[in-house]
């Protein structure tokens, strides 16, 4: 009895962890984001807007001011999001949540190296990056068809809605990125910047997404762990 208690304690503490760290990575790369966003001022001095500029333009050292404080912010989440994962996996039994911990664990590790290589070395962005989008929606649809199809108390199934929403982000995304890719790989986008434009916008959708899928499920996990401490509490009492 006292080897199993000992076990479910590390479990929890683990479980604890994991939540803790997707709240804290989403705060980090929000507050980046934020922070990075308000003193942006571009090629031509204009100010940033998440309708007309790509997330990474935050971190592109020739032009963002503040750009080292929010690649390091993107360094922090994806870490948090790798760690998130993992506890996400170890949870709850099932095939379900080893695959989206598996990728989710390496869309994460993506995602930090985006900010190790910020848009001023594209080749190695461009590679990190795409890794994590292409990873990222899989992850978040595989963890949300696991809530729906594997009933969870700590995880209720109007998270999944929430996932599907991102989901349908990421792919809107990829979409505009593969009908805008050229023949030999470049980018094609408009030589005057728009007002608005589908594709950074799509862009900044994934990451809110994302973020807030995160968010609301280690909220949850974290209410769902502490009910079940007071329950316990009460009935040893």
């Amino acid at each position: 009895m006292t080897v199993r208690a000992h076990g479910a304690s590390r479990l929890n503490r683990f479980d604890r962890l994991a939540a803790c760290a997707g709240i804290v990575g989403g705060s980090v790369i929000a507050a980046g984001s934020v922070a990075t966003a308000v003193v942006y001022r571009g090629a031509e001095g204009e100010r940033y807007s998440p309708l007309n500029h790509f997330v990474s333009e935050l971190g592109e050292l020739a032009h963002s001011e503040r750009a080292r404080a929010f690649n390091l912010s993107l360094i922090a989440g994806g870490a948090c999001f790798a760690v998130f994962m993992s506890g996400l996996a170890t949870s709850r039994p099932g095939v379900l949540r080893i695959a989206a911990g598996g990728v989710g664990i390496v869309a994460g590790v993506a995602g930090s190296f985006v900010g190790v290589f910020p848009m001023d070395h594209l080749d190695r962005h461009t590679r990190a990056a795409m890794t994590f989008f292409n990873l990222g929606w899989i992850a978040v649809g595989l963890a949300s068809l696991d809530f729906v199809v594997r009933p969870d108390r700590r995880f209720p199934r109007a998270l999944a809605v929430v996932g599907l929403a991102t989901v349908a982000a990421f792919i809107g995304f990829l979409r505009e990125v593969r009908l805008s890719t050229t023949p030999d790989g470049a980018l094609d986008g408009p030589v005057i910047r728009p007002a608005f434009w589908a594709m950074p916008t799509l862009e900044w959708l994934t990451i809110i997404g994302i973020v807030g899928w995160v968010t609301l499920v280690g909220a949850a996990w974290l209410r769902a762990g502490a009910a079940a401490t007071e329950f316990a509490g009460g009935n040893a009492g």
